[in-house]
């Protein structure tokens, strides 16, 4: 994969971010700073954060369920971020959040699966889409990297 960086063109292997993934899970390798700084600010199950808009990639959602074993969430609205911290094997996100997302003001982005190789939508995943009334998400695996689009529609991925 080539990738433009600010200090020129960034050559890696396709499987880098899955060896860095198993770093950080088998606490081989810790987080980066800005991913820490992430970390602190919901550092237990249930708690959300606001940030700045797009200051939160679906790639940083990937490693800190690697560290964590936990899922995360990925929220956007038109001005902010904001980042829920999940359980084990799913983000039960609730109260004032809901309310914004069933109105538009706020649209799940993506959130993560912190045990499959390929991230699979769950009945559950498709019907908060159905909920919402959101076309699409995305599903990142903690383990790969690899990331799926998926729908409310369970004949579709």
């Amino acid at each position: 994969m080539v990738t433009k960086e600010k200090t020129g063109v960034l050559l890696s292997s396709d499987r880098s971010m899955e060896i860095s993934l198993e770093s950080i899970k088998n606490g081989n390798a810790g987080l980066n700073k800005h991913r820490l700084h992430l970390l602190s600010k919901v550092p237990a199950s249930n708690e959300w954060h606001r940030f700045s808009k797009d200051s939160i990639t679906i790639k940083d959602i990937a490693y800190l369920s690697a560290k964590t074993g936990h899922e995360f969430a990925l929220l956007r609205g038109k001005k902010e971020d904001i980042l829920y911290h999940g359980m084990k094997y799913y983000c039960n996100i609730s109260g004032p959040l809901v309310d914004l997302l069933k109105n538009g003001h706020l649209r799940l982005i993506a959130h993560s699966h912190p045990a499959e190789h390929i991230p699979t939508p769950s009945v559950n995943d498709r019907k908060v889409l159905k909920l919402i009334n959101q076309k699409e998400s995305i599903i990142i695996s903690a383990i790969t990297g690899k990331e799926i689009t998926f729908s409310s529609d369970r004949f579709e991925l």
